[in-house]
């Protein structure tokens, strides 16, 4: 494939992502938090507490007061997914709301409102809608990973597989200075790929990219251990090119081999999943072996057509098999763990960037099949036709393996249906009756099942303990009969339970029964809608 083969392919990646909505998207959600969304609370609390469904890292935090301008809440605590904000004494009569933002441990930053009332409700002070990410920072987010996994599987790589195949692939000058530009373009793409990240975790413009935090926080997110990863291996990677001894070079090479595996395992949907124990090796050995084989393809291009390529191929063609069986298994697994469902594949953005993925890996594989079955010998039998054809076939797998990396690029604004099936967000209801009220939230999940959090409170407001909370949910178009639940108390004194079946209808009529007494109960009715799922 030609150079305008090349363009046209990444030209219609880049299109995809650019008009792919740029929004926020959450690849962790806001599960709980106290005080409840939309709570009426008889004295100002004097801390906000957020629970999340994943570890998150705090970024900015402001209160929004009634009359008031906004205020920066500083001194933020977190453990985990729980995070503690400290609010000013003595607040106001009327609606707050906490406006927060935070990244997630796969580097990917989300927001929220939470808005809560003292004393009584009030007109909610103005803050502004969210804003989408701006197209320039897209696309820098989406360069900037491109060319980092280009220098650390094919640049990182072809260092590797020149030091341990024949130093005399080297004495190709071009191939040297291909390797080392693809190196460069590793420590660039890593510094531009902790501005836009600051940029994206902040939530503001390309204006903002002098600013110290807006790089600060870049380093501070999980990519910023990816970024420094990748910097140390392409800087591994140069100094090998310039070694004068064979054991230097390979020494350094095999130390910068580790960038590839580190930087990937370092962030990323997969390496946030659970179990962590398993999915970070699991992504370091997966990427290790894509270094291993695309870092194969250039060296072989440049040293074939010049007869200097053969005793490579031998051994690439034989270790081929292992490192596929490696590639194999972890993509697998990986695979299986972040799709969760068959229907996610064609249900899900993430979903068809996968399978598009697949498509391109698959010819990726089936190019590489016919050169081992049908090309190696011949080429190794001294037959320059067959050498011409091989050197133009793996030509097209390195096309077709920056397309990979294109695809894979795109991740950064997918998140994974596993990361869905909890990252879609809640649903509150406030429920007002003469005897109680209760503050009903509504967790949905991808699979259609979700759990369901009650907060009882008296009729002023007060929380209470009931001796026993039912939950109803009932389709309005009455087309099968209610569900039923009865909810556990749990230690925090929040009331919860789970429910399944709710995929496939979207308005329920919610009834929540609080026994008061043996001789009192309050019934307490309301309506909700759950929007289709991804």
């Amino acid at each position: 494939m030609s150079l305008r083969g090349i363009f046209l392919c990444l030209a219609l990646i880049v299109l995809a992502v650019s008009s792919a909505p740029r929004g926020a998207m959450a690849h962790a959600a806001l599960v709980t938090s106290e005080p409840a969304a939309g709570s009426v609370l008889a004295a100002a609390p004097d801390q906000v507490e957020l629970v999340f469904s994943e570890p998150v890292a705090p970024l900015v935090f402001r209160l929004l007061s009634p009359g008031g301008g906004p205020v920066d809440l500083l001194g933020v605590s977190g453990d985990g997914a729980r995070l503690t904000l400290p609010l000013p004494p003595d607040l106001a009569q009327g609606t707050h709301l906490v406006s927060w933002r935070v990244v997630s441990e796969d580097g990917h930053p989300i927001g929220g409102t939470l808005s809560f009332s003292v004393g009584a409700a009030s007109a909610a002070p103005s803050i502004g809608a969210a804003e989408d990410r701006p197209l320039g920072v897209t696309l820098g987010l989406w360069f900037a990973r491109v060319g980092l996994y280009s220098a650390l599987f094919l640049g990182v790589g072809g260092v590797f597989f020149v030091a341990w195949s024949s130093r005399s692939t080297l004495r190709a000058g071009a191939l040297r200075r291909v390797l080392t530009s693809l190196l460069g373009l590793g420590v660039a793409s890593a510094l531009v790929g902790l501005g836009w990240q600051g940029l994206d975790a902040l939530g503001v413009s390309l204006s903002a990219l002098a600013r110290r935090d807006v790089w600060a926080t870049g380093l501070e997110t999980s990519f910023g251990r990816t970024a420094i990863l990748a910097m140390i291996g392409s800087g591994l990677g140069i100094l090998a090119l310039r070694a004068a001894s064979l054991r230097t070079l390979r020494a350094l090479a095999s130390v910068a081999m580790l960038a590839p595996g580190l930087a990937l395992a370092a962030t990323g949907h997969a390496s946030a999943t659970e179990p962590q124990l398993m999915m970070r090796p699991l992504v370091f050995l997966h990427a290790s072996a894509i270094a291993w084989w695309a870092g194969a393809l250039l060296p072989l291009a440049f040293a074939l057509p010049a007869d200097r390529g053969r005793a490579a191929l031998v051994r690439f063609s034989t270790r081929a098999p292992f490192v596929f069986a490696v590639l194999l298994i972890s993509g697998v697994v990986i695979a299986v763990v972040q799709m969760g469902a068959i229907d996610a594949f064609w249900s899900t953005a993430y979903g068809r960037v996968l399978v598009l993925k697949l498509g391109a890996v698959a010819l990726v594989l089936g190019l590489a099949v016919r050169n081992r079955t049908v090309l190696t010998r011949p080429v190794l039998l001294g037959d320059g036709r067959a050498t011409r054809r091989l050197v133009r076939s793996i030509a097209a797998e390195l096309v077709l393996v920056v397309v990979v990396f294109g695809l894979a690029a795109s991740w950064r604004f997918t998140p994974p249906p596993r990361a869905l099936a909890r990252a879609l967000p809640p649903i509150e209801l406030h429920l007002h009756g003469e005897k109680a009220m209760a503050e009903f939230v509504l967790t949905p999940l991808a699979s259609g099942a979700a759990t369901v959090d009650i907060d009882p409170l008296d009729a002023d407001g007060v929380p209470f303990k009931p001796q026993e909370v039912s939950i109803s949910l009932a389709p309005t178009d009455g087309g099968m009969e209610p569900i039923r639940m009865v909810a556990q108390r749990g230690e925090d004194g929040r009331w919860r339970t789970s429910v399944a079946g709710l995929a496939g209808t979207a308005e329920w009529t919610v009834r929540v029964d609080l026994l008061i007494s043996d001789f009192d109960k309050a019934m307490l009715e309301g309506r909700i809608t759950l929007s289709a799922s991804p």
